[in-house]
């Protein structure tokens, strides 16, 4: 487990309260499962503490990630405006990233998400190397703005 759970991220959720921290570790473990073999990201950046998946070895080309906040968890999708999203579900007006908010990891069951998340594997950069699926702990500079723990 320590491999899936290293001992940084963990660290980086304790601020959250305990059910935040549940949801994530259970969607991030989720979305390892559902899709195919990829790079992780795990930011302790200065907003939020998010973990992205990619097929290369930049971090900035990842193409989805999971942006936890003080109740719940985001799904982020980097292109999503250019995805195909009928129902409106993804939120966000910037040029290029959406989201929907996820409260529990059976949200991941919905067939519709699953295929907006098709969509963004379908359309994620790739390198001519097959993904190695490693685990990378980022630590970005700057304050932290993290809930109040306790």
């Amino acid at each position: 487990m320590e491999r899936l759970e290293p001992a940084e991220y963990l660290s980086f959720l304790s601020p959250y309260p305990e059910a935040t921290q549940t949801l994530h570790r259970a969607l991030r473990l989720r979305m390892r499962k559902i899709l195919p073999p990829c790079n992780e990201f795990i930011y302790d950046a200065t907003q939020a503490v998010t973990t992205g998946f990619g097929f290369t070895q930049k971090p900035l080309e990842h193409f989805i990630h999971l942006p936890v906040y003080t109740n719940y968890v985001n799904l982020g999708f980097n292109h999503g405006a250019a995805l195909d999203d009928p129902e409106g579900r993804l939120q966000g007006n910037g040029a290029r990233v959406r989201h929907i908010r996820l409260t529990s990891s059976e949200q991941l069951d919905d067939e519709y998400i699953r295929g907006l998340i098709d969509q963004a594997v379908a359309q994620a950069i790739r390198s001519d190397d097959p993904p190695e699926n490693l685990i990378k702990i980022i630590v970005m500079k700057g304050p932290k703005r993290r809930p109040m723990a306790g």
